[in-house]
């Protein structure tokens, strides 16, 4: 009896290993083991994903610390377009975890490529670079003095210097900028990019507006996002302060602030109404607050783990980049998800474990149970299994709890840890 107790447990070990080999395997020779950052919408309906590897997103600290740059020749750092199928149709790799991308009114992509630390615009669909801007051939004294030859603006590391993580296009009419965030440098720049394009690239001077500096965490601190406002100002998502700003971009003086509880958020968006949308990304959730009053008039938390951005679309729905949950959703306004992209792997192992340990403290349980039964058990073996019996009931317990709120039990745990790992996070 003893020696068939030790191979059926020994069985149950073996099936759980091979369970989660297979979820990690599969989806990973499949390509759908993603960390996807910013999603667009495209004017053809398809969507651009930039995405990379889920196991790239964990080597990011190892790499920042070693300062080992990402090969340029890698096919997993990369911007894809799906269709409404799901189906990959087109993409471009040999990035560098990037952050953003924006369909441009002539068809090409810009680009944030974010550890490669520059600016990209890409001939879609023929991939070729047609211009860079690239802060490391920038002599920064001459955008400011102060900026000197020993400040960190002019002495480039290796990986990840300036974690560039969004550009935005404007057209002025006359001429066209790009909104460029550098969240290594806490700085954001506006740059003449018709000056850029007609060159000499790179050139300091094409710098026309900026806002923040690394000496100074005050004005923002670890930021993303930021966008135009139809006032002329300018929204930030502080990150690292807990907060969205409102710039005024004349003054840079700030002339609205939000925080309410905010943890790391990472994009804030005007709404044709002045709403704001907000994604928070550590309290695993995406938000719309009223601009005036600040209050909550919507959100959006199900199945969230720190998720990246989100975007209204012309539909009325919201396009949200999970990050961390793998996953791209489209969401109504009720809350219902109406289109996905991606695999989430942490829910693929919780299912799959929980479901395993669910089921064989259950077959215990039963057996312990029927085992008190049995006639001429001493008062040890009793005690012994009326132990066993709480302990299998508090697994069943605490399995039925992760399966039901998976959701709340995620944003729980990402609450805790949020304090430690917050600003080594993308």
């Amino acid at each position: 009896m003893k020696k068939f107790k030790i191979i059926y447990y020994l069985s149950l070990l073996l099936l759980l290993i091979v369970l989660n080999l297979l979820i990690f395997l599969v989806p990973a020779n499949m390509g759908i083991i993603t960390a996807p950052h910013d999603a667009d919408r495209k004017a053809n309906g398809n969507t651009l994903v930039c995405t990379t590897q889920f196991g790239e997103m964990l080597e990011h600290i190892e790499r920042r610390r070693e300062q080992k740059p990402i090969d340029p020749a890698n096919t997993v750092h990369k911007v894809i377009e799906v269709d409404e199928t799901g189906e990959a149709i087109w993409e471009i790799s040999g990035l560098a975890i990037p952050h953003e991308v924006e369909e441009l009114p002539n068809g090409h992509l810009l680009i944030a490529d974010t550890t490669f630390d520059r600016v990209v615009e890409v001939n879609y669909p023929n991939k070729d670079f047609v211009w860079s801007w690239e802060p490391a051939k920038i002599d920064w004294s001459l955008v400011n003095p102060s900026w000197d030859s020993d400040h960190y603006y002019n002495n480039n590391l290796s990986y990840d210097w300036t974690h560039i993580n969004d550009v935005d296009y404007k057209d002025y009419g006359s001429w066209q900028a790009c909104l460029i965030s550098l969240r290594n440098f806490d700085l954001v720049v506006e740059v003449n990019y018709t000056a850029e394009k007609i060159g000499p690239a790179n050139n300091p001077n094409n710098i026309v507006w900026w806002y923040g500096d690394y000496s100074n965490t005050s004005l923002v601190n670890k930021q993303h996002n930021p966008d135009y406002l139809s006032n002329g100002n300018i929204i930030i998502a502080d990150s690292l302060n807990n907060r969205i700003v409102e710039i005024n971009k004349t003054t840079k003086e700030i002339v609205w602030e939000y925080s309410n509880g905010l943890k790391w958020p990472r994009d804030a968006d005007e709404l044709p109404n002045g709403n704001i949308l907000i994604t928070d990304c550590f309290n695993c959730r995406v938000i719309e607050i009223e601009k005036e009053s600040k209050e909550t008039i919507w959100k959006f938390a199900r199945g969230m783990i720190i998720p990246y951005e989100s975007d209204l679309l012309a539909n009325g729905n919201i396009l949200i980049s999970g990050q961390y949950s793998g996953l791209v959703l489209e969401v109504n306004r009720e809350g219902h998800i109406v289109w996905k992209y991606g695999f989430s792997i942490e829910k693929g192992v919780a299912y799959i474990n929980f479901s395993f340990f669910l089921l064989a403290s259950s077959f215990a349980f039963f057996f312990r149970f029927q085992t008190l039964k049995t006639i001429g058990l001493t008062r040890k073996q009793r005690i012994l299994n009326y132990i066993s019996i709480v302990l299998l009931a508090l697994v069943i317990i605490l399995s039925l709890f992760v399966l039901i709120g998976y959701s709340f039990v995620m944003r729980t745990i990402t609450k805790l840890v949020y304090s430690k790992i917050s600003h080594k996070m993308f």
